[in-house]
């Protein structure tokens, strides 16, 4: 016996011994057989409309009548069974019937009501959900989540649906239902697509429910069910088709966002290109400009120009073609990141090698700087594209003189073990780095608005490939003034991938 039976069964009890006590005080005091069967046939009501089903009611109008024979009519405590005892049986009986029917109505109308509240707020909070997010996943999670735990069964959502082939769906597996197989079987994968093609409804016997997820005649994928028509109510279907509404909502929002977040990152990559280009053709004119001068003055005046006007032209002419040579690798290197076409190919360095080599190459275009190198005793051997790194040095320690202003700057290239990484840390005696520029130092944003973008020796691209070199190993990069003075660079490289 369960606890709601037996709750039934002592509010009847408690209810008919009560009214029994009732009517026994008004037969006393001779208050008429009349109001006592009014008691009665209220007491029989209440029991109706309380409990649950017919049982409880016609139990208690049947025990009444019999215990109100025997314990109230004359003979008292004996069974008259005259002509007023059907007739009371059968009112009661009527009355069991009446408040039974009427009572069961009610419930049932308020059930439905409260089913139809709890819909609708659960229909509130999924749509709040769901066009509040801009994740793919977590759309399709949400609306699987809402429909596993109303449904109690295991759904899979296929959104790339192709003619051909095998289709990967995401999964929620129910206890005690079919797994991920079940809906990796090609007949499944049919009745997705014949789903997807008609946009309405298809249902098997033997292969479940498939309900495409579509708004504006535009199809983005299709909810698979294991369980066939025949076990889906008109309401629960009615739950299917909204949950499957607001999910193509949130999935139209979904796509439409990201149509839009890439006509602008394609507006804006076409301003940074134009800008780009602007500032290569200011550039590269005014190197081109000296070389051709300074080779135009040796040609006709060679032999009448003093040989230290003509080293010195000789020089520019050399400074400027090493400058353009670096802007172009630079330029190289950045087409390379922007088409994702950068390969680092990475083999075991000895680090003292690689300092030595951007070392040299750094004093044959600024002799005179005076370097100081840091580094431990011990060979530490790195996994790194030497090519890529010694250009970050090299561009790390052109820029220490760079932006020198004139001044003389001293630089020291310091090397760290650091657990599981090397750090590299290039320090210099200039100027340091204007507080404005320093959140950007880093970031390739080069627009016609930026008033700190490099001019003729600097096109702010440097810095921003030794960004992406780093990363591209495991690494970082970093920034900073020196309280005492000058600028501080420092980046890691792991010593395993």
């Amino acid at each position: 016996m369960n606890k709601k039976r037996a709750k039934n069964i002592i509010f009847s009890f408690c209810i008919l011994c009560g009214t029994l006590l009732i009517c026994e005080v008004l037969y006393r005091n001779n208050f008429g057989y009349q109001n006592i069967n009014i008691v009665m046939a209220m007491a029989i009501f209440i029991i109706t409309a309380v409990t649950e089903g017919y049982i409880y009611g016609v139990s208690s109008a049947v025990i009444g009548v019999f215990t109100y024979d025997f314990l109230i009519t004359s003979p008292r405590f004996g069974f008259s069974f005259t002509v007023n005892f059907p007739v009371t049986l059968i009112v009661l009986l009527l009355v069991v019937l009446t408040s039974s029917i009427i009572t069961t109505s009610i419930k049932k109308q308020a059930e439905q009501a409260r089913q139809k509240c709890q819909h609708a707020e659960l229909l509130y909070s999924i749509n709040r959900k769901l066009l509040s997010t801009r994740d793919l996943d977590t759309i399709i999670r949400y609306s699987m989540d809402y429909l596993k735990d109303e449904l109690m069964h295991s759904v899979a959502f296929f959104e790339d649906i192709k003619p051909n082939g095998k289709l990967t769906p995401y999964f929620l597996y129910e206890e005690e239902d079919v797994g991920i197989e079940f809906f990796k079987r090609e007949e499944v994968f049919n009745f997705v697509r014949l789903a997807s093609d008609k946009q309405e409804a298809v249902e098997d016997k033997d292969y479940g429910y498939f309900l495409p997820i579509m708004t504006q005649n535009i199809t983005y994928g299709v909810f698979a069910f294991s369980f066939s028509e025949k076990d889906l109510n008109k309401k629960q279907k009615m739950f299917l088709e909204l949950i499957a509404e607001q999910t193509a909502q949130a999935l139209r929002m979904y796509r439409l966002m990201s149509e839009q977040q890439e006509t602008k990152v394609m507006m804006e990559t076409e301003k940074v290109k134009n800008s780009f280009l602007r500032s290569i053709s200011h550039d590269l004119r005014t190197p081109l400009t000296g070389i051709i001068g300074a080779s135009s003055t040796l040609l006709e005046e060679g032999d009448k120009v003093p040989y230290e006007v003509r080293a010195k032209l000789v020089e520019g002419i050399q400074n400027d073609s090493q400058w353009l040579l670096n802007m172009i690798e630079n330029i190289l290197s950045i087409t390379k990141i922007q088409n994702n076409d950068m390969v680092i190919d990475k083999s075991e360095e000895i680090v003292e090698e690689v300092i030595e080599g951007a070392v040299l190459t750094f004093h044959k275009r600024f002799p005179n700087t005076k370097i100081t190198i840091n580094q431990p005793d011990n060979v530490i051997l790195l996994p790194m594209d030497i090519m890529l790194i010694s250009q970050v040095l090299t561009n790390i320690l052109e820029n220490t003189q760079r932006h020198a202003g004139g001044r003389r700057s001293d630089v020291s290239l310091e090397v760290k073990e650091e657990g599981d990484f090397v750090r590299f840390i290039i320090t210099d005696t200039g100027p340091g780095i204007d507080p404005k520029i320093l959140p950007m130092l880093f970031n390739f944003t080069i627009t016609q608005e930026n008033p700190y973008k490099d001019s003729r020796r600097n096109l702010g691209i440097g810095l921003s490939i030794c960004k992406t070199i780093i990363r591209a190993h495991g690494g970082e990069i970093q920034a900073n003034n020196r309280p005492e003075g000058g600028a501080q660079f420092a980046f890691t490289l792991p010593f395993d991938e």
